[in-house]
């Protein structure tokens, strides 16, 4: 680290980077932007000026050969997720990666695989598990406020059409991306899933695209059983111009609700009483991922949510549309 402080190669130029992950590394006191690495320096000259990073490479491997790079934030399309994050571990560089973790859940096992190996750190943007609305509901759940848990609901809609010749319209591509709203919206969701109660039991989907004329799914909804019994339901669609985002976990004494998901409020139901919190998001939602982070670099320790954390989303979502394909219920974390 240079003057103690950890300096970060951002991998990809988008507006994650120009709108959050890039503000969060200013702002955050151990680091600094050292490198932006992006295929279009031309095109992206105006954001690159206005991060004003020392370096831009348009190569990773010359990136990674620098020795003043201590981290690397991956935020390219999915497909170059597990090579660029092996790669950057490979080459002595802990890696921040952007969701989801990969393709599919043996690409996302491989990245694990090779943190362990070179003992360098990695984490994924599920950004969302810093927040403080979302860390008092598994603190909730962890105390056993709501009773026996017996129903999470899971539901987003919103309209996503772009430009065939926009930037991301990458997304549109599975080969690219590893799938429509599931994987590209829903990860997050099923991120928080797996944090709040681990990998579901078993699972059953029905994978579409009801509306739109791209390739990957427009809709999806998914039956899922957790370990304890309780069961969750998940809609995902990318084809309603009626926005919704909401998370509603009932037990047998309480309710929480989440609605917006990213609002303000948090509400909790006990009997026909509610009281409402207010909690709202951070003003950069990135800036607590990449504070943990850089802290865990100074602090020599590990980051609060690594490889593995991430690795469940994907597990999950590889499920889903194994399970769309056969039509059929399948096991995601058997019971033992």
């Amino acid at each position: 680290m240079g003057d103690g402080k950890v300096r970060w190669a951002v991998v990809g130029v988008g507006d994650i980077v120009r709108k959050r992950v890039a503000p969060a590394i200013l702002r955050q006191p151990d680091s600094t932007l050292y490198a932006c690495v992006t295929h279009h320096a031309e095109e992206k000259r105006a954001e690159i000026t206005a991060l004003a990073p020392r370096k831009v490479y348009s190569d990773l491997d010359a990136t990674l050969d620098d020795p003043h790079v201590d981290a690397v934030y991956v935020a390219t399309p999915v497909f170059l997720h597990a090579p660029q994050t092996i790669a950057a571990l490979r080459a002595g560089k802990d890696v921040v990666v952007e969701k989801p973790m990969a393709l599919d859940a043996a690409e996302a096992a491989e990245m694990c695989r090779a943190a362990e190996q070179t003992g360098r750190r990695l984490a994924v943007a599920y950004y969302r598990r810093f927040w403080s609305r979302f860390r008092w509901v598994k603190q909730m759940l962890d105390r056993g406020d709501l009773g026996q848990v017996v129903l999470v609901r899971l539901v987003l809609h919103s309209w996503y059409c772009p430009d065939p010749d926009a930037p991301g319209a990458w997304r549109l591509r599975a080969e690219l991306s590893g799938g429509g709203v599931v994987s590209d919206v829903g990860s997050h969701r099923l991120d928080l899933l797996a944090w709040w109660f681990g990998l579901p039991r078993e699972l059953t989907a029905h994978v579409a695209t009801l509306t739109h004329s791209y390739p990957v799914e427009d809709s999806a909804t998914v039956l899922m059983a957790l370990t304890h019994g309780a069961q969750v339901t998940g809609s995902f669609h990318w084809n309603s111009k009626t926005w919704t985002d909401e998370i509603h976990i009932a037990g047998t004494e309480a309710k929480v609700t989440l609605h917006p998901c990213d609002g303000e409020d948090v509400v909790v139901t006990v009997g026909r009483k509610t009281e409402r919190r207010k909690m709202p998001k951070p003003e950069n939602g990135h800036f607590p991922l990449i504070d943990d982070f850089a802290r865990a670099i100074v602090e020599d320790r590990s980051p609060q949510f690594t490889g593995p954390d991430g690795l469940k989303a994907t597990r999950i979502i590889d499920a889903i549309y194994q399970s769309s394909r056969q039509r059929c219920w399948l096991p995601v974390c058997p019971a033992k």
